[in-house]
């Protein structure tokens, strides 16, 4: 039998955030579970992907510095996880086992109203209610194939970590080629003419 010292463990993925970052990752749930329904771990780790993705895409920046894997069953974030179990400890986050839809019952996060969530920058909190109200009735399944679907999440191998940063470099190089393109400054300029 092989002693402890002799196995070989594989260094984790997962890079560790800073205090700032954590602080940030719990502030981003929160303020998801606050303006979700229905929210279940599973739930908040899509929609929490989805903000990441569709906040490189709509605005060019990223709402944290929260890492995700790529999963058979989607995106999933040991960063998340830990802002939840964050939340949970400062009492700002609880769980509630209820009656759920698609089985008997489930654990659901829940921001007691009577909890002051930290304040986000105006225009984060100006995206998330606007993703948050295309989102809301959307179920977990639902969120896990448009999560898949993501071009991030498609150019990732299995277990692999999501290459968020990547993605927003890429969009962002793309962006500057179309802003600098004489043909679209030609387009602008006929158009402030009219």
């Amino acid at each position: 039998m092989r002693e402890l010292s002799e196995t070989r463990i594989a260094p984790s993925p997962w890079r560790a955030l800073g205090a700032a970052d954590r602080k940030k990752a719990a502030d981003v749930a929160a303020n998801l579970v606050a303006r979700l329904d229905w929210v279940t771990d599973w739930r908040l780790q899509k929609s929490y992907y989805l903000a990441e993705v569709w906040s490189i895409e709509e605005r060019l920046c990223r709402l944290s510095e929260v890492q995700f894997a790529s999963w058979t069953h989607g995106p999933w974030s040991l960063h998340v996880r830990e802002a939840e179990e964050a939340l949970e400890a400062d009492g700002l986050l609880v769980r509630v086992r209820q009656q759920a839809k698609r089985r008997p019952e489930a654990e659901f996060l829940r921001i007691p109203e009577s909890r002051k969530l930290r304040p986000l920058e105006d225009s984060e909190n100006e995206f998330l209610n606007a993703f948050s109200a295309q989102i809301k009735y959307t179920d977990g399944e639902t969120l896990t194939k448009i999560a898949k679907a993501t071009v991030p999440f498609q150019s990732t191998k299995r277990k692999d970590l999501v290459d968020l940063h990547g993605y927003l470099e890429a969009l962002k190089k793309k962006h500057e080629r179309f802003t600098q393109s004489p043909k679209v400054a030609k387009l602008v300029a006929q158009a402030k003419a009219e």
